[in-house]
């Protein structure tokens, strides 16, 4: 079974470059829009709609818009790409984020994933200051409310965050029995989640070792279960012709930080309590993490700091590594989203589908579907 490859849209716009106090491209129809549909055009099956109260690549006044806002105008601006759809608890009841969900999920056909994101932090300024592992325990009421009100239409609660008596959510998904579920977390409790509840399994991808070992890790917890998930990370992505032109290009995405942003996104990281931010954080204090693994993006980025650089062959081989570690999803992104989506579905998805070829990855009706939906054909 090949790797499944997902794009990113932000929330904050877009730019050729991170760490200004503004993104050229600002929060938009026209800037998502533009980005969704070449990521759909590229050969990307998915596409993550992230959610964050501030930005995480410019400055602390760049406009950042809700990623359910953000699915409602993508959605009916595409038509065959999933949308990953981020929404973090302790901002929205989850009687109406199900509501929310069902009603994207009829809009798009059923397309919508999402991923509830316990958060990296508490939100003080918001009045949200649970600690880690409460946000973690009020997760999972969330997620119980609104499986419940997807799949019955009496539905009652009684929990330490949520109550419920007698309730209902019309319309139900389009997707049945739910929209499936991508939990994200490298603590105990977050696993436990995943484990319990998740269809999909997020963390953040440092190399394909470190990949690998995230992966064995919850398939031991998974043993005896009966359950079963699939292996999602995450990565950025820099191609070029050469690798030295791609190393060009990725100095280039910070060659206009702000010193203004650069100290306040430290101070935001520093902040997090997220147990996989911060082992992130520890693990890429060198620019290298690894051949063709580049981490400068870590002092603007919380998550997702890592970067495969290199020419197309060599990131098309990065990609194999990661998903011959267990990877099942690989979400990337680069710089600005809407042309580099266009570089890596011309030049690296290719020879990504051609490397499974040769290695067994991928069965002959699979290969047929790869080459049909890049405008090819097989005979």
């Amino acid at each position: 079974m090949s790797v499944e490859l997902a794009w990113y849209m932000s929330c904050d716009g877009d730019s050729a470059h991170i760490g200004q106090q503004f993104a050229d491209n600002p929060p938009s129809f026209e800037t998502f829009t533009r980005i969704a549909r070449k990521a759909e055009k590229s050969g990307f099956t998915t596409i993550l709609v992230p959610t964050s109260q501030v930005s995480g690549h410019y400055g602390f006044q760049a406009p950042t818009w809700d990623s359910i806002i953000n699915a409602a105008v993508i959605a009916p601006a595409t038509s065959t790409i999933k949308l990953l759809l981020a929404v973090r608890t302790g901002v929205i009841h989850p009687a109406i984020c199900a509501r929310m969900m069902a009603s994207l999920d009829e809009l798009s056909g059923g397309r919508i994933l999402y991923n509830i994101v316990t958060g990296g932090a508490a939100l003080s300024n918001y009045g949200d200051d649970l600690d880690h592992d409460t946000r973690y325990e009020r997760t999972d009421e969330f997620l119980e409310v609104m499986e419940g009100l997807w799949t019955q239409d009496d539905f009652s609660f009684e929990g330490r965050f949520y109550q419920l008596k007698n309730a209902s959510v019309y319309p139900k998904p389009v997707q049945k029995p739910k929209i499936p579920f991508f939990m994200a977390g490298i603590s105990d409790i977050a696993r436990d989640i995943a484990v319990r509840r998740g269809d999909y399994w997020v963390f953040w991808g440092e190399t394909p070792e470190q990949v690998r070992e995230r992966v064995e890790s919850m398939e031991e917890l998974l043993e005896g279960t009966g359950r079963r998930l699939k292996y999602v990370t995450r990565f950025q992505i820099i191609a070029r012709g050469t690798e030295e032109e791609a190393f060009e290009a990725a100095q280039e995405i910070l060659s206009q930080v702000d010193p203004e942003v650069l100290a306040h996104r430290g101070k935001v990281i520093s902040a997090f309590d997220s147990l996989g931010t911060r082992d992130q954080q520890a693990r890429t204090k060198e620019e290298m993490v690894g051949p063709n693994l580049w981490a400068g993006m870590g002092r603007i980025r919380s998550g997702s700091a890592v970067a495969i650089v290199g020419s197309y062959e060599q990131c098309a081989r990065k990609i194999i590594e990661i998903e011959q570690a267990g990877i099942h999803l690989l979400i990337l992104s680069g710089f600005p989203l809407h042309l580099e989506c266009e570089r890596v579905g011309e030049h690296v998805i290719p020879l990504v589908r051609e490397m499974e070829r040769e290695l067994g990855l991928v069965n002959e009706e699979e290969d047929t579907f790869l080459a049909l939906s890049h405008g090819g054909s097989r005979t």
